[in-house]
């Protein structure tokens, strides 16, 4: 059969029609991906924050810049893992708690030294970032906010202690925000607080006639760590974990010492030895 002037296949007609459906949903789709972004970005509260809000010296929060405001929970905000006494370059797990009645939360760190500047450095992990600000300081925030759980919720990073710390001690400042969960900035409000650390010195200042003349073996013990007073026939061991607790005391050593550090835990060790006014330190490594 032979077609009319002027008409169309079936199939051609069809597929003509269902383009422009897709022409006309398109918008309407953009629209509502739109929407879902919007929204489900407003959730996100509270965003990543600006850094500059720990309280800090020199440093508001985010309830003091008005950012957030109108909030009435209460709680508490704690740091955990770095213990008051730290040494020298070494690494700590640390893990900011928000205990309260709030919805959701984040928060922001710093560490500074005792002339304000940063101390230490800061590293992230998942689901904790870390920002830059004014004067070189760095700071640990959540990257994204999490919902409380039975009055609480926290966050894990790491801090390293700076290998030559400018001053005997630093300061962690940490705020943490409470908020009603609504997506806007009102209705919320910030817990703060403070942590100081010192840090102990493990190596003396070798001045002439002040470092003790010892010797501590073997560098990777199982069992037995042998301690040899070289010129001296009395003195005093202290052996201490990375992060300056003390484990292990002898009081009186003689010139050869065989100390039994079986019942220590794998890891890192120091063996301070003092004879006669004289100090010297010695690390080694339980199998």
């Amino acid at each position: 059969m032979r077609a009319l002037p002027g008409s169309q296949h079936p199939g051609g007609a069809f597929q003509h029609l269902l383009i422009n459906m897709k022409f006309r949903l398109l918008p309407a789709l953009l629209l509502l991906a739109a929407a879902w972004f919007f929204l489900t970005n407003a959730r996100r509260e509270p965003n990543n924050p600006p850094t500059g809000r720990t309280g800090a010296p020199g440093e508001t929060t985010c309830a003091e810049s008005t950012c957030h405001s109108g909030g009435g929970f209460i709680g508490s905000v704690s740091l955990s893992g770095i213990p008051d006494t730290v040494i020298s370059g070494q690494s700590y797990i640390a893990t900011l708690t928000n205990t309260s009645n709030a919805v959701r939360a984040g928060f922001e760190l710093t560490c500074l030294d005792g002339s304000n500047a940063m101390c230490g450095s800061l590293v992230a992990t998942a689901g904790v970032s870390i920002g830059s600000g004014s004067g070189g300081r760095k700071y640990a925030r959540q990257s994204s906010p999490k919902t409380l759980s039975n009055g609480s919720t926290s966050w894990n990073f790491t801090w390293k202690a700076p290998a030559q710390p400018t001053s005997d001690s630093a300061r962690f400042y940490f705020v943490s925000l409470c908020a009603n969960g609504n997506g806007n900035k009102t209705g919320d409000n910030v817990l703060i607080a403070t942590k100081k650390v010192v840090f102990q010195i493990l190596t003396p200042v070798n001045e002439p006639g002040k470092t003790a003349a010892v010797s501590v073996y073997p560098t990777l013990v199982e069992k037995i760590l042998h301690v040899d007073l070289l010129e001296s026939t009395g003195g005093k061991l202290t052996i201490l974990d990375m992060q300056g607790k003390q484990l292990i005391t002898v009081s009186t050593l003689e010139a050869r010492n065989e100390v039994n550090v079986g019942d220590l835990r794998a890891g890192s060790y120091i063996a301070v030895v003092k004879t006669a006014g004289k100090t010297a330190t010695r690390k080694f490594v339980v199998l």
